[in-house]
């Protein structure tokens, strides 16, 4: 049945009339990618999605080609109010996000808020935020991930802590992945500068925030970069770039 399905594959893709895929990358420009789909891809497209927002919402949606299609219209949509976002972007923009959701922005939120409850033992929260070596090595390649790992084992001593400053009772962040920064999309404008010295280095698509602990009304505040979420919890790697001189 395999084979014949192969078969059954190739055969269309051999018809007249039908485009052959060129193929497109979550990170692709959404836009762009809708102005010169084929006809293949753009059922492609469609299905991908469905199965992106049901694997992010935890639940099944029937795939048929109708539904995948009213997917598409919606897409193209919001990208045409949307000309410079990927479309990864416009997905995650789409899917639940609360803060039940791990590794959504307002899961994020909802962990960073623990820092600014009164007498909230901070020492510990950080000492959370340790990455394992193995976490390390995960989300950014070689020769820099070794480096990294001497760096946060330095960082990550007894007693090392973070946190807002009196008056700063509210957190702002930004959210992108891994995998969005390492393809320079433009979320990487709202993260520091020095994260386009490590994209060569970035591995995978780990939601990564970079965050601010402000006073009410103001966008000035202690910052923080690197809030990684690896395997079902958030670390903290701040400040990468620094190592690459090392």
């Amino acid at each position: 049945m395999r084979k014949a399905f192969a078969l059954a594959a190739v055969a269309a893709m051999s018809l007249p009339g039908v485009a052959k895929a060129d193929g497109f990358k979550a990170t692709d420009n959404c836009l762009q990618v809708l102005q010169g789909i084929t006809d293949v891809d753009r059922v492609l497209l469609g299905a991908w999605i469905m199965g992106y927002l049901d694997n992010t919402n935890n639940q099944a949606s029937l795939v048929r080609m109708d539904n995948a299609m009213t997917v598409l219209s919606n897409l193209g949509q919001v990208c045409a109010k949307n000309p410079q976002a990927t479309i990864l972007d416009v997905v995650q923009a789409n899917q639940k996000n609360t803060a039940d959701t791990p590794g959504t922005k307002a899961h994020a939120e909802a962990f960073l808020r623990q820092f600014l409850v009164p007498y909230a033992n901070r020492v510990a929260l950080t000492g959370m935020l340790r990455p394992t070596e193995a976490e390390i090595r995960a989300v950014y390649a070689e020769p820099l991930a070794g480096k990294l790992v001497a760096m946060y084992n330095e960082m990550y001593q007894p007693g090392v802590s973070i946190g807002p400053k009196q008056d700063q009772t509210e957190v702002i962040l930004w959210r992108g992945t891994t995998g969005s920064l390492r393809d320079g999309a433009p979320v990487l404008k709202d993260f520091p500068g020095g994260y386009g010295d490590v994209r060569p280095y970035l591995q995978g698509n780990y939601p990564i925030v970079r965050f601010k602990f402000v006073e009410p009304g103001k966008t000035m505040g202690m910052a923080f970069d690197g809030l990684i979420f690896i395997n079902d919890r958030w670390v903290l790697m701040p400040k990468p770039w620094r190592a690459l001189g090392n």
